[in-house]
C-alpha cells in the first residue's frame, strides 16, 4: 500500500512513498515534486471524463505515478490535507479537492445540479470515488467533519461543501427570501444551502472559493 504522510501545520501538503510495483493517481496541477525513480505516465488509465473536466476547469488527464519513489502534492490555497479510506463504499467530492488516490480506486463524474453549477463556486460536476483504498483530499482553510446519524440533517452553505459519503442524501434549497439573497449577494455570500441527511459523513471547507473570489474582486 502507498504510504501517505501529511506534513505541515496550518498549511499542509502531502508526501507519498511508493514501493516497487505500487502506483497512485494524482491531479497534475497539484504535483509539487517527485524523486527521479518515480515514473509519470499520462497514457495508461489517465483519460477520465474529459468533457466534464474541461467544463469544470479541471485537468483532463490524471498522472499515474509508479514506484519506487516519492512525490509531494498540495492544494491551491492554504488548508488541510486529509485521507478518506474506502472499504467497498463511495464518496462524492468537488473537483478542486482531489489530490491523489490509490490505483485500486475507481472514479467517475456526476452532474452536481443546476444551482450548484451557478452558485456553488466549485464547478458543475462532482467526482465519485469508489472501491477499496485511500483517497487524499484537500480542504480550503480548516476541514469540518460531521458524522450524521440515520435521519439526522445539516444545512451547509453550498460553496462550503467539500465531500460526502454516497449514503448521504443531498439536495439544494434557497437561503431565505429575495431580500436575503440580494443583501447576501452584495457581500459575496452564497445564495443556497445544501441540505444533507444521514446516515453518513460530510466534510466542509471553512473557506469558500466563491466568497473569497467575490471579496478579492471588490478590493
Amino acid at each position: 500500500m502507498v504510504k501517505y504522510e501529511i506534513r505541515g501545520g496550518d498549511v499542509q501538503y502531502l508526501h507519498a512513498t511508493l514501493e516497487a510495483g505500487e502506483s497512485a493517481y494524482i491531479e497534475p496541477g497539484h504535483l509539487i515534486y517527485k524523486t527521479p525513480g518515480a515514473r509519470l505516465d499520462t497514457g495508461t488509465g489517465g483519460l477520465r471524463g474529459a468533457f466534464s473536466h474541461m467544463l469544470a476547469g479541471s485537468a483532463v488527464f490524471l498522472l499515474k505515478v509508479d514506484g519506487p519513489g516519492n512525490f509531494g502534492s498540495a492544494g491551491f490555497l492554504p488548508g488541510k490535507v486529509f485521507e478518506i479510506k474506502l472499504n467497498n463504499n463511495s464518496i462524492f467530492a468537488e473537483f478542486n479537492a482531489f489530490l491523489c488516490m490509490d490505483s485500486t480506486i475507481k472514479y467517475s463524474t456526476k452532474f452536481a445540479g443546476f444551482w450548484q453549477a451557478i452558485f456553488g463556486g466549485e464547478g458543475i460536476f462532482l467526482e465519485e470515488f469508489s472501491g477499496t483504498g485511500s483517497v487524499m483530499l484537500h480542504g480550503h482553510g480548516q476541514v469540518i467533519e460531521y458524522e450524521l446519524k440515520d435521519g439526522e440533517e445539516i444545512q451547509a452553505e453550498l460553496s462550503h461543501v467539500l465531500a460526502f459519503e454516497s449514503s448521504v442524501s443531498y439536495n439544494v434549497s434557497r437561503i431565505g427570501g429575495i431580500k436575503t439573497m440580494v443583501l447576501g449577494g452584495m457581500e459575496g455570500e452564497g445564495f443556497f444551502f445544501a441540505n444533507m441527511r444521514g446516515p453518513g459523513k460530510v466534510w466542509l471547507h471553512s473557506i469558500s472559493l466563491l466568497e473569497l473570489s467575490a471579496k478579492l474582486s471588490r478590493r
